[in-house]
């Protein structure tokens, strides 16, 4: 198997998101507008994680330098939401915990999104990710307002 490179790494991170916000949607699944609010968050981030490889198909052409660039920090970023998913599989957390989670998640995503080399020295990659950047931002912005609708 191959090392992955940084634009893998992005796809896996948006896809463990989804996962992550699957597990909290099953964790609730007596509640169905919570259940439906996580879905919608993983289909979010399933969506990313496609937008990201079409870009990658629609500049295959193009000499693509640097892709080792940021690695360190995006895998330990992937890790880190991994282990919050698989934690949470064994001990569900309560509605308040899920939603901080998922904000420190789209936190750390905006984060990455914004400071890793790789996407600044590609532009077409930089503006998908600077908008994803925006996205996660606003997707953390839902979540804090969510705590007050859910009773978190």
């Amino acid at each position: 198997m191959s090392t992955p490179n940084i634009i893998d790494l992005a796809v896996a991170i948006e896809l463990e998101c989804a996962a992550l916000y699957e597990v909290f949607g099953r964790c609730f699944a007596g509640r169905s507008e919570v259940v439906y609010f996580w879905m919608m968050y993983a289909e979010a981030e399933r969506y990313h994680a496609a937008s990201i490889r079409i870009h990658q198909t629609a500049f295959a052409g193009e000499p693509m330098e640097s892709l080792e660039v940021g690695l360190g920090e995006a895998t330990a970023v992937l890790e880190e939401i991994r282990a919050m998913r698989t934690n949470y599989e064994r001990t569900p957390p309560s509605i308040g915990e899920a939603l901080k989670a998922a904000r420190r998640v789209e936190e750390s995503s905006a984060e990455l999104h914004g400071r890793t080399q790789f996407f600044k020295l590609h532009p077409h990659f930089s503006e998908l990710f600077e908008k994803m950047a925006e996205e996660d931002r606003a997707h953390r912005d839902v979540l804090s307002t969510a705590e007050q609708r859910f009773g978190a």
